[in-house]
């Protein structure tokens, strides 16, 4: 590989160049998208030492990627940082496994699974909807924003497999998981330092009405890492934050231990102040249910929840004037009078476009212009539910196929729970991963959290996770006598000793 090492940087320092013409040109960049090109130019540069650091640079990077450029007329069509930078990991990958034949020959270009006939089948029926859906939409909007929603889906098609293939052995997968979670407690003290920094007018506000619109830990207000709403920027935790929930208890070093059980706390007051009702039941459920699968963990879920509860009413007495107990019973009073009760009337609006499109749909992202008025001429602009808004845009088989797909994997996390959920050192994995898909699976019922294109990228991280330990554990590589010997001084996770 030495010989082709000139040509490989030279190509990688191209792509970069090429990005930032295209970043420049497409539109002026602010600091955020110069940030976001730095942290793409970062990717390629560890990825040009190894592959591995490529993919573990992309999970640091995932919640923080969505700036980008955006193309077409109208401007609709979005490339964001993390596509960049994925598709130069991508295409690094391809030209090494061609260019260098010891690196070929630790495993094939692309690693077979056992979801592959669900993921091809729901592929496929993404592919028909959309292109059915150029002849149900005549507008140009929304024929780009077609394209630009299939564009994401081929690339969660491309990053699942790849994470799935260079997930060669359970320290890879240890290395992975960890960086994928702590991308997601990085993005909470961001959420949270915003919420905080923008919360000064409502601080002793004593008002739950104007703490949720404008306030410390306010709902509305600010980017939420530009995903447009705390809905979204709340399944971003919930895929992340049970991952590292249950990795603080595989920490050995006490500082180590201390720094991390903080970053826990500050990620689920995070979720807290979302004020996501939905993210609130569903980490409730994940990490609950999971816990009842060790007691070790049954009992830190005791002592955190003491803990967590103590830190809590102290930001809320500070920021609202108010008490953690009647700040969400108050949350859950709006149910009368906020767009929570809407639900019902947005799912039978719902149910008239599948009742209209029952086959192939309207289209990704085209579920408003078809959806009838809820009241006073209210449009929706997506389901406010996952399996519906698939069924709606791309089919009832697509969402029947997604929903198989969802079930499998749980079914398969829960088994991976049941091989190594009490494995020092690796146990956490199938810990956090299985209550993050249980999360996720519970706030999907009442919000799409898919709305916003990058979450899908953290979805389909966390079933290669799933899939990638449950051929680990098919393998035999969590033998002790294998464990043992990944656990050494020269191949132990710079994150967690076992």
């Amino acid at each position: 590989m030495r010989r082709q090492w000139p040509v490989w940087v030279l190509a990688l320092a191209l792509y970069g160049f090429m990005a930032l013409l295209l970043l420049t040109r497409a539109r002026i960049p602010s600091p955020m998208h110069l940030l976001v090109f730095a942290m793409a130019t970062g990717v390629l540069a560890v990825t040009s030492l190894r592959i591995e650091w490529g993919i573990l640079a992309l999970a640091l990077i995932l919640p923080f990627a969505r700036p980008g450029i955006t193309l077409g007329s109208p401007k609709v069509f979005h490339i964001s940082g993390f596509n960049i930078a994925l598709v130069g990991v991508v295409g690094a990958y391809v030209f090494r496994y061609v260019a260098d034949a010891k690196f070929a020959s630790k495993g094939p270009m692309i690693q077979r699974t056992r979801l592959d006939r669900h993921l091809f089948v729901f592929g496929f029926l993404i592919l028909l909807s959309s292109l059915w859906s150029f002849n149900v939409n005549t507008s140009a909007e929304i024929t780009l924003t077609t394209l630009l929603h299939l564009k994401e889906h081929v690339f969660y098609f491309i990053w699942f497999y790849m994470l799935v293939t260079l997930l060669r052995n359970p320290k890879d997968l240890r290395q992975f998981a960890m960086f994928f979670a702590v991308a997601g407690l990085a993005a909470s003290i961001v959420g949270m330092a915003t919420r905080l920094m923008g919360g000064g007018a409502a601080i002793t506000a004593g008002t739950m009405e104007r703490d949720l619109g404008a306030g410390a830990g306010g709902r509305m207000g600010g980017g939420w890492l530009g995903l447009g709403h705390p809905n979204t920027f709340a399944a971003l935790l919930l895929m992340t934050m049970p991952i590292w929930f249950f990795a603080v208890s595989h920490l050995r070093h006490g500082i180590r231990r201390l720094v991390a059980e903080v970053a826990v706390i500050n990620g689920f007051l995070g979720i807290l102040f979302t004020y996501s009702r939905a993210a609130w039941v569903g980490s409730m459920l994940g990490v609950g249910l999971v816990g009842l699968a060790d007691r070790k963990s049954l009992r830190r879920i005791f002592l955190f929840s003491i803990i967590f509860a103590i830190a809590a009413q102290t930001l809320i007495l500070f920021t609202t004037d108010m008490n953690l107990v009647e700040v969400i019973a108050n949350r859950f009073k709006q149910l009368e009078s906020s767009d929570f009760s809407s639900r019902p009337l947005i799912f039978a609006s719902a149910i008239q476009v599948v009742k209209a499109h029952p086959w192939l749909g309207v289209g990704l992202g085209a579920f408003r212009a078809h959806a009838p008025a809820i009241a006073m001429g209210f449009v929706p602009t997506h389901a406010h539910n996952a399996y519906l808004a698939y069924a709606t845009e791309a089919g009832i088989p697509a969402a029947v196929v997604f929903v198989t797909l969802l079930v499998r994997i749980l079914a398969m996390s829960v088994r991976n729970l049941r091989a190594i959920g009490r494995l020092p050192g690796y146990g956490f994995i199938a810990l956090g991963s299985c209550g993050a898909l249980i999360a996720l699976t519970a706030q999907a019922m009442v919000e799409q959290v898919f709305r916003h294109r990058m979450l899908g990228f953290g979805f389909y991280a966390l079933l290669a996770i799933v899939v990638a330990l449950d051929r680990m554990i098919r393998e035999g590589q969590f033998d002790e006598t294998k464990i043992s010997e990944s656990g050494t001084r020269g191949a132990r996770s710079p994150w967690i000793e076992s």
